[in-house]
C-alpha cells in the first residue's frame, strides 16, 4: 500500500518511488546482500540478460529460428510449457492437503506453494506466448472468438481463471484476508485438477497421433503434475533446511517428511500409468501408435526413456525413499530431482513419440521416423523461464513473510467430514 506520496509499502518494507531515491535504495540494498546472495543473483540476472535477444528473436513472424519443422511441429517450447503449466497444478495438488482439508503435516507447504506456483504459471504463458510468435493473437482468439468446443479454448479458459486465483491467493496470503484466502486456496485446489486435465485432453483427442489419443492421457497428465509440483517442493524445503530459511525446524521434521509420502505416492501412479501406456502401445495394432511405441523401447528414444525416465526418474527415487538407509532428508532431496527430471524427459519423450512416426491422411507410417533438434533460442527460453522462477522465488524468500500463520485456513477437515456423514443417534444426539 501507499505509505507517502513517494514511498511505497510493500510486505513491511518502504520502497521510495523517486527515481533517484529507488535507484539508491537499490544499491544501498544490494550493498548490504550477503556475498553468496550477491553471486546467486547477477547469476540469475545474466542468464536472463541473455535470453533476453533470443526471446525477442522468437517474435516476429517469418523468422525460422525455432527447430520445430512441418512433420514435428510441436517441439521444446511446447514441452517447457506443459511441464512447467503442470508443475503449478502438482504444487497446488500437495499443498490443498494442508491449505483447503487441513492437515497440519502438509501446513508447513502452504505460504511457498503459492508463490512456486504463481511463478511457474506466469513462466509457462511466457514460453507459449512465445511460440505463438505473436502472442496477442492468444488474447484476442480467445476471447472475441471462442470455440467452447475446442480442449484448447477451454486450456487457455482454465490456466486464464487459474493465474488469476493464483493472484487472489498470493494477495490475500499477505494481507490477512482469510475468507477471501480459503476461498482462493479452495479454488486453486480445484482448478489444479480440471486445468491439467484440460491440458492433456488437448492432446488425447488428436486422432492423429495414435500415441497421444486416449483417455488416459489427461490421467497421466495430471498424475505426472502431482510427482512434478511435490519434486519441486522437496527441493525448495531441502534449501530452506539447510540455509536456515525462515520455517526451518518445521521443514525438517513436518514438510519433508511429508513430501517424502506424497513422493512416494507420486512415483508409483506414474509407474503404473507408464507401464500401461507401453502395454497399450504393444498391443495397439494402430501402425502409428505401435511405431512410437517401438521409439521409445528400442529405438532412437530408448535411451532418453530408459536411461533417464524409467531409471534415474522412478526406479531410483522410488528406492530413495523406500529404502531405510536413505529415507534420510539429503535422501529426499536427491529423490526430488531425479524425480523432476524424470517428468521434464516424460513431457519431453511424450511429445516427440507423438510425432516421430509421421503419418499419412489413411494412418499409414510413411517414414521410420521423424527428427528433431531444438535450436537454441528454444533452449535458451526454457532456461530464462528457470531463472525468472528463480530469481523470483529467491526475492520472495528475502523480503516477504513466509512463516506460517497460526489459523487453519480450511474449508473441508477431516474431522467436518467425519461429523457430516455420521447418522445422529436415536436420541437426537450426533454420535
Amino acid at each position: 500500500m501507499l505509505g507517502t506520496a513517494r514511498s511505497l509499502t510493500l510486505a513491511g518494507h518502504t520502497v521510495p518511488l523517486a527515481p533517484r531515491a529507488a535507484l539508491a535504495a537499490l544499491v544501498h540494498e544490494a550493498v548490504r546482500m550477503p556475498r553468496p546472495l550477491q553471486i546467486w543473483l547477477a547469476f540469475l540476472l545474466g542468464v536472463l540478460a541473455l535470453v533476453v535477444p533470443a526471446a525477442l528473436a522468437s517474435l516476429p513472424p517469418g523468422w525460422e529460428v525455432m527447430g520445430t519443422t512441418p512433420t514435428f511441429e510441436w517441439g521444446l517450447l511446447i514441452v517447457g510449457y506443459v511441464f512447467f503449466a503442470i508443475t503449478t497444478s502438482g504444487l497446488c495438488l500437495a499443498s490443498s492437503l494442508g491449505t483447503v482439508f487441513g492437515i497440519e503435516r502438509f501446513r508447513p507447504l502452504e505460504k511457498r506453494h503459492a508463490i512456486l506456483a504463481l511463478l511457474s504459471l506466469m513462466a509457462a504463458f511466457g514460453i507459449i506466448a512465445l511460440d505463438l510468435h505473436y502472442p496477442i493473437r492468444m488474447v484476442f482468439g480467445a476471447v472475441f472468438v471462442p470455440s467452447p468446443t475446442s480442449p484448447m479454448w477451454w486450456m487457455g479458459v482454465f490456466y486464464g481463471i487459474y493465474l488469476c486465483v493464483l493472484l487472489v491467493e498470493v494477495w490475500s496470503m499477505f494481507t490477512d484476508h482469510p475468507r477471501i484466502h480459503q476461498a482462493a486456496c479452495t479454488m486453486a485446489a480445484c482448478t489444479a485438477i480440471v486445468a491439467p486435465a484440460t491440458l492433456g485432453a488437448v492432446f488425447g483427442v488428436l486422432v492423429a497421433r495414435p500415441f497421444w489419443n486416449g483417455p488416459f492421457t489427461p490421467i497421466l497428465m495430471v498424475a505426472s503434475a502431482f510427482l512434478s509440483g511435490t519434486s519441486l517442493l522437496g527441493i525448495v524445503f531441502f534449501a530452506v533446511h539447510r540455509l536456515g530459511l525462515v520455517g526451518a525446524d518445521r521443514a525438517a521434521s513436518l514438510a519433508i517428511p511429508a513430501i517424502r509420502s506424497l513422493l512416494t505416492l507420486g512415483l508409483i501412479l506414474v509407474s503404473l500409468l507408464v507401464a500401461r501406456q507401453m502395454i497399450a502401445g504393444l498391443l495397439s495394432d494402430r501402425p502409428a501408435f505401435a511405431s512410437a511405441t517401438e521409439a521409445l523401447l528400442t529405438g532412437p528414444l530408448a535411451l532418453e526413456f530408459w536411461g533417464v525416465r524409467v531409471v534415474l526418474g522412478l526406479v531410483v527415487p522410488l528406492l530413495l525413499v523406500a529404502l531405510p538407509a536413505t529415507r534420510t532428508i539429503n535422501g529426499t532431496f536427491a529423490a526430488s530431482i531425479l524425480a523432476m527430471i524424470g517428468v521434464f524427459t516424460d513431457r519431453m519423450t511424450f511429445v516427440s513419440a507423438g510425432q516421430i512416426a509421421p503419418t499419412s491422411a489413411s494412418g499409414v507410417v510413411t517414414a521410420p521416423w521423424s527428427t528433431y533438434s531444438p535450436s537454441l533460442i528454444e533452449v535458451a527460453i526454457l532456461v530464462g523461464a528457470a531463472a525468472f522462477i528463480a530469481l523470483g522465488y529467491t526475492l520472495a524468500e528475502r523480503y516477504l513473510d513466509l512463516s506460517e500463520s497460526s489459523d487453519v485456513h480450511a474449508y473441508v477437515s477431516l474431522s467436518w467430514i467425519r461429523n457430516r456423514f455420521r447418522r445422529p443417534s436415536p436420541e437426537g444426539d450426533v454420535r
